[in-house]
């Protein structure tokens, strides 16, 4: 039979090493997952391991910083500080990954720079010249010496040695690209010197071109040497980014001058492009959420694609099949940088080469997982996969049991959805109770507004998995604390969910006063004038939904700042995106802000503009949720079976906590 992607499927070379596909696992840093010295364990290795048996032809390990000594933090601690330790750890990643057939690339992190969050570090943070911070513009970067900067590329230089000896079949220096230190010195905002590294555009791109030219004559003229490079710094100033469509003047890098350092940079002898765009600035552009379109990057790396003669390899929210292979097909790529869809889904080369592509788990971009947690300094997770950096138990987890168990499951929202998935795939009998006409929970309101397709696939791939694993569904079912007594099953799973939190106040029960799930379910219309009250992620996505509706629309929120999150940080990408967007579409915010009362007139508020009505015909809110676990606590104490709480019923956080639990407890039955 055909392949339905067959472009994606055919070889190509990077320098003269072939690669079997043009899918490429795009660098991500595993954080939390390395050891104190930064280098690689036994989980990161199973991770990896599970992605070049996943199909993968290319997996590029990132990041990893030189020895340099530059920038002093646990974050920027260098592996290769430890040759010996870093040449063990790192050859048994490359063996378990050409098991295979795969190829394995170590990336190089020139340095953080102005992008450097300066409390982490021991000194104050450098850059090219003395410029403010990123973070904290009161800081300003002291300038990096000029034998600095050769220490750097010596520190890069044998760090790519090094690779080289333990069997890596090349490296990526992550350089001009993301706002980071290698970017920072070819953007002339950001790059002030007088010395050979600055200057023109020649002097600006001396770094990678030294760096080059040293790697060849250490490792010689057929050691694959990638690189990454942005065509854009999309930004509109310091620390502001522009949205798509959007005019403006760019503050940092512009294309012409992007392409031209391509060609230096080729000339030079490097053998590849990593696409990326955006910085730090606009980090949104750096690393796309889920507002963003589909192959976001496509447009801007068919110039380089066009401008130069070595392979373009494009990520970017780029892990549906089907465009990525028009992609390589009319020739704007060529290949397909998958990190977050390879996270999600490790199988996803596989899949779509089966023509699986229904069985592919989607990535729902986000970024709560493993950016969000990564940049916190957590150890990084996928909101949709437990699984990940657990390879090396999931074959015990999955086993299937000799004795299979009734299983009653009461919710069908995600948490019971996963519970259900990993029971019926280990051989119980798995029956699902829905009060609802269709299963999802919440995720049926947050599928709704703009950009929320990930959600809606995630919701289609659950519904594929549990028909195909033979999963019972029972909708439009309501079941009584007697009733789930009265149930033939072995083991009760309570997923109820939560309820939304509603006004104290006068007036709160108001008809006018509704919920954002009830306003985006449709089950409630909305007036003319909305007042939004709650100013977490879910509340500024329907504030902005609400907008494009055409409703008038005015944000309260209690607090001092919006999408302040929880336990589980808010992905600042997403966050300073929707910041963007409530600016673009001119809707009123009004912080630290606290409503006292709903009237016939609109919503009584008091706060630092002291107390005032703001007119509204509709109150929508959006103030959180608390735990329905009424069900669980009135069968959990009258029950001899075993009774689980699990999901938003436990405690509401988010998809990432609820796939947790569903996951953890559908394996232990």
């Amino acid at each position: 039979m055909a392949l339905k992607y067959p472009h994606l499927f055919t070889p190509f070379k990077i320098g003269k090493l072939e690669l079997k596909n043009r899918i490429c696992m795009a660098p991500m840093l595993p954080g939390g997952w390395l050891d104190g010295s930064k280098n690689v364990t036994n989980e990161t290795i199973a991770y990896y391991e599970e992605r070049a048996k996943g199909g993968a032809g290319l997996i590029i390990v990132g990041a990893s910083f030189p020895d340099s000594g530059l920038e002093i933090t646990d974050f920027t601690k260098s592996p290769f500080a430890r040759p010996d330790h870093f040449r063990v750890q790192t050859k048994k990643l490359v063996d378990a990954v050409h098991k295979y057939g795969c190829k394995l690339f170590v990336q190089m992190q020139l340095g953080s720079g102005r992008t450097a969050v300066p409390f982490t570090l021991a000194g104050p943070p450098v850059a090219p010249s003395p410029v403010a911070n990123r973070y904290d513009p009161d800081v300003t970067c002291r300038e990096l010496t000029t034998e600095e900067v050769y220490r750097l590329i010596d520190a890069v230089v044998e760090a790519t040695v090094l690779s080289q000896q333990a069997g890596a079949d090349g490296v990526n220096i992550n350089g001009v690209k993301g706002g980071y230190l290698g970017d920072q010195f070819a953007t002339q905002a950001f790059n002030h010197r007088t010395d050979e590294f600055g200057g023109d555009l020649d002097g600006r791109v001396r770094l990678m071109v030294e760096i080059i030219r040293r790697i060849r004559e250490r490792c010689g003229p057929n050691f694959p040497v990638t690189t990454r490079l942005g065509t854009k710094g999309h930004m509109k100033a310091e620390r502001v980014g522009h949205l798509p469509g959007e005019e403006y003047t760019e503050f940092g890098r512009d294309v012409e001058e992007s392409l031209e350092i391509g060609r230096i940079l080729e000339r030079a002898g490097y053998d590849g492009i990593v696409f990326g765009t955006g910085t730090y600035d606009s980090i949104y552009w750096l690393y796309p959420p889920m507002y963003m379109e589909d192959g976001c990057y496509l447009e801007e790396a068919s110039l380089l694609k066009k401008a130069l003669n070595i392979p373009i390899i494009c990520p970017g929210k780029l892990s549906d099949p089907g465009l990525a292979d028009k992609a390589i097909r009319e020739g704007t790529i060529d290949a397909l940088g998958v990190g977050r869809g390879l996270v999600a889904d490790a199988h996803w080369p596989n899949k779509v080469k089966s023509g699986k592509v229904e069985d592919i788990r989607p990535c729902i971009y986000c970024n709560n997982g493993c950016l969000a947690r990564v940049l916190s300094g957590l150890n990084m997770q996928c909101a949709v996969n437990s699984d990940v950096f657990c390879e090396r138990m999931t074959a015990q987890k999955y086993r299937r049991v000799d004795r299979p168990k009734k299983v009653a499951i009461v919710g069908g929202g995600i948490a019971g959805m996963e519970a259900a998935r990993v029971a019926a795939t280990r051989g119980h009998e798995v029956t699902i109770y829905e009060a609802g006409a269709q299963l999802g929970g919440l995720m049926l309101p947050s599928g709704v507004p703009f950009a929320k397709e990930g959600e809606r696939k995630l919701l289609a791939w659950f519904k594929h998995q549990l028909e195909e694993l033979g999963v019972t569904v029972r909708l439009n079912t309501r079941l009584s604390a007697e009733d789930v007594l009265a149930l033939d099953a072995d083991e009760l799973l309570i997923a109820t969910g939560s309820t939304p939190r509603m006004l104290q106040v006068p007036g709160g029960d108001a008809d006018c006063v509704t919920t954002a799930a009830d306003v985006l379910l449709g089950k409630k219309q909305p007036g003319k004038k909305v007042v939004l009250v709650g100013g977490g992620q879910v509340g500024c996505e329907t504030a902005i939904w609400l907008r494009q509706q055409g409703c008038e629309v005015t944000l309260v929120e209690a607090r001092n700042a919006l999408m302040l999150g929880g336990t589980e940080p808010i992905p600042q990408p997403n966050r300073d995106m929707l910041m963007e967007l409530l600016i673009y579409h001119d809707i009123p915010v009004h912080l630290s802000t606290a409503v006292q009362a709903v009237t016939a007139e609109g919503v009584q508020v008091t706060g630092k503009e002291g107390e005032r009505t703001i007119e509204a015909d509709t109150v929508v809110l959006s103030i959180g949720y608390q735990p329905n676990d009424e069900l669980y606590r009135a069968v959990y104490g009258a029950s001899d079976k075993k009774v689980w709480l699990l999901g938003d019923a436990k405690q509401p956080l988010n998809f990432m906590t609820a796939v947790r639990d569903g996951s953890a407890i559908g394996a232990v039955i």
